[in-house]
């Protein structure tokens, strides 16, 4: 039981982060369902690590608002190995080529860059940036977003991916898809997510915006799941990555809307 808790976390930070973790792991069912139960706490961890950079250069240094956003975009980046980015570059060039669905899977599979998805991502990063450093401006950044933002976007796109049949019967996601224990998984993430807010509001206080953030999560990935069936008629590996990533920056908004 310890063994497969160990392989889980270690899957985790395998295939989710850039962090080299050079292990043969075992895929089985209870790895596989373990490793998404830790994809949201290593998602926090990721900020947390982000939050004490941030920390570290508001204390000890002058560091400009504008550095302070560009480290939070950049090391969240870093620390995924652009995975997420990636997929949402391939989302883009597909969506926006505006073939049929077959011609949009092959070009989620094709690893050409078109310039729709470095248009789409360059926005996309530039729109994260300007928000961030909008919030710092204003004095209304907080240390906890950076913490509880990552954990809410893979907390969302696991609900997203366990909603949705996969767009083709092989790769990486089909595979996932078919030894996820559900049950397990969404049993577990739902305890997370009282024992998370319930130390969020411990150290915050009373507060609707995380509260707010949850709702929008919820909301947001039910939106994108219909416009997957739509476009894509299926989840793969790409859209679960642009999933984050286009949650990321929309909780992003709905912090900087908060303030007004």
């Amino acid at each position: 039981m310890a063994k497969n808790i160990w392989h889980s976390f270690l899957l985790t930070w395998q295939f989710f982060t850039s962090i080299p973790i050079k292990k043969e792991l075992p895929l089985s069912k209870s790895t596989i369902t373990g490793m998404f139960a830790f994809l949201p706490l290593i998602g926090a961890c990721m900020g947390a690590f982000v939050a004490l950079v941030l920390y570290i250069l508001t204390t000890w240094t002058a560091s400009s608002e504008l550095l302070l956003a560009f480290l939070i975009v950049g090391l969240f980046a870093f620390l995924t190995g652009g995975l997420h980015l990636d997929g949402f570059i391939d989302m883009s060039d597909a969506f926006f080529s505006y073939r049929e669905q077959e011609k949009r899977l092959a070009i989620l599979d094709d690893p050409r860059v078109g310039a729709f998805g470095v248009l789409a991502v360059l926005f996309l990063v530039l729109g994260k940036l300007v928000i961030i450093h909008e919030l710092l401006i204003q004095q209304q950044f907080a240390l906890w977003m950076v913490i509880l933002l990552p954990f809410l976007t893979r907390l969302g796109m696991i609900f997203y991916f366990l909603s949705l049949k996969c767009s083709r019967d092989k790769g990486l996601a089909a595979f996932f898809k078919a030894h996820i224990l559900p049950n397990h998984l969404i049993a577990w993430l739902f305890v997370l997510v009282i024992i998370v807010y319930s130390v969020l509001y411990t150290i915050i206080g009373l507060s609707y915006v995380p509260a707010l953030l949850l709702l929008v999560v919820v909301m947001v990935f039910w939106l994108f799941r219909q416009f997957t069936i739509r476009h894509f008629g299926g989840v793969s590996g790409d859209l679960l990555g642009a999933s984050i990533e286009g949650m990321e920056a929309v909780l992003w908004v709905i912090l900087l809307l908060c303030t007004y």
